[in-house]
């Protein structure tokens, strides 16, 4: 009788330990499943913070389609011409006078180096512009012997004496201002006078230019 007890005893423990085991592992599997899904939670919250991230813009242009689905060439914009405009400047012609009756006499040592001629190719009159422009702010000898030399060029012979005139008010020991003075006279039919005034200047200073022309006259 007891050794029957004892072995129902023995079953009844036996599936009592047997419903131990499962609630045991039923808790492992509910505690797996809970971790499993915070895991998978995890991620998404992660892969939902990737997907958010700013991607970085491209700049596109967006290119028109013409009717042709072609799109054709803008002609080449020629380059523009800036043109030089010269603003007027009012230089007002000197007034014709006679060439300076004295001068300080020098003996042929103490003349300065006799000037060169002067080789002028100014045709234009925007050159003349120039050299008006310049002497009107800068009133240099150089200045009013390069118009009057110009004016004589050109055959305006009233203009050149004047001119030569104002140039030898500036440095009348220069012989440049006299000759050009004194072939514009003489183009002007007033050999006379040419002559005078070179004789006057030769009387005080050495010319050799200014010699031959006084002798060819």
């Amino acid at each position: 009788m007891l050794n029957n007890n004892f072995s129902k005893l023995i079953k009844l423990y036996e599936k009592y330990q047997k419903k131990q085991r499962m609630k045991m592992l039923v808790k492992l599997l509910g505690i797996l499943l809970l971790l499993a899904a915070a895991y998978l939670i995890y991620l998404q919250r992660q892969t939902a913070q990737n997907t958010q991230a700013p991607t970085p813009q491209t700049n596109t242009t967006a290119v028109s389609k013409t009717d042709d689905t072609t799109i054709k060439p803008q002609p080449e914009q020629k380059e523009e011409q800036t043109q030089v405009t010269f603003q007027k400047t009012k230089v007002a012609t000197p007034k014709e006078e006679n060439m300076p009756s004295q001068l300080q006499k020098r003996t042929p040592s103490e003349n300065k180096k006799e000037e060169a001629p002067m080789q002028l190719q100014m045709t234009q009159r925007e050159g003349l512009y120039k050299m008006l422009v310049d002497y009107k702010d800068n009133k240099s000898y150089v200045t009013a012997i390069k118009i009057a030399q110009f004016y004589l060029l050109q055959k305006e012979y009233e203009k050149a004496v004047k001119w030569a005139v104002e140039a030898s008010k500036k440095d009348p020991s220069q012989a440049q201002s006299w000759i050009i003075y004194a072939k514009a006279k003489k183009a002007l039919g007033k050999p006379e006078v040419a002559k005078r005034a070179l004789s006057i200047y030769l009387k005080h200073n050495h010319s050799k230019e200014a010699k031959a022309l006084l002798d060819s006259l």
